[in-house]
């Protein structure tokens, strides 16, 4: 009579054996490891470095007592006392700032062609002004870097008026609404430091 010998467990290799659906599962994880790597360290040195050069920002002229509002492809300045209001501003290009007397509010959009200052305004500017408004003046405005602009007078609902430049950068491919409320000294100094990028 034969003794039993305990039973061996076959051992998995995977150079000869097929591939298991776990072996699979392990190369696919080795793979998205080797891929993400460069990527992550990639995106790591971008923003540390702010390695932008897509997207081009300016410094704008900066009254004393003022801030610059840095943006892409175009900055402006306001007072100091002045704040960002996140109700009106987005991760898109569209800032609002506002304080003591009034506000301004910037919209940067992707324009392939030169805008026609006869087309109805731009949804932004309504909502920059946070009411109705009748269009009283188009006027053509000289801006350095701009290829062509317009200046608006616009008469809000209440009584009180309003103003914006419309600029047009062919370099850029980028249209700058710059809107101001209510249309008083500050608001006009406001206006004068719209700064363009290259």
């Amino acid at each position: 009579m034969t003794e039993a010998t305990p039973a061996t467990a076959l051992r998995h290799d995977p150079r000869v054996d097929e591939p298991t659906p776990a072996d699979r599962r392990r190369v696919w994880k080795w793979l998205a490891l080797l891929a993400l790597s460069p990527l992550c360290a990639g995106v790591v040195v971008w923003a540390t470095f702010g390695l932008n050069g897509a997207y081009p920002t300016v410094k704008p002229p900066v009254p004393a007592g003022w801030q610059a509002i840095s943006g892409i492809y175009a900055s402006f300045s306001v007072p100091k006392s002045w704040t960002l209001q996140e109700a009106l501003s987005d991760s898109v290009g569209d800032v609002y700032y506002s304080g003591h007397g009034g506000g301004a509010g910037e919209s940067v959009i992707a324009a392939g062609k030169t805008p026609s200052p006869n087309a109805p305004t731009h949804q932004i500017v309504g909502v920059f002004l946070q009411e109705h408004y009748t269009v009283l003046s188009i006027s053509p405005y000289k801006l350095t870097r701009a290829t062509v602009a317009w200046r608006y007078r616009f008469k809000l609902q209440d009584g009180t008026s309003a103003a914006a430049l419309l600029a047009w950068a062919r370099s850029s491919d980028s249209e700058v609404w710059l809107v101001v409320s209510p249309r008083d000294a500050t608001t006009e100094k406001v206006l004068s430091t719209l700064t363009l990028a290259l």
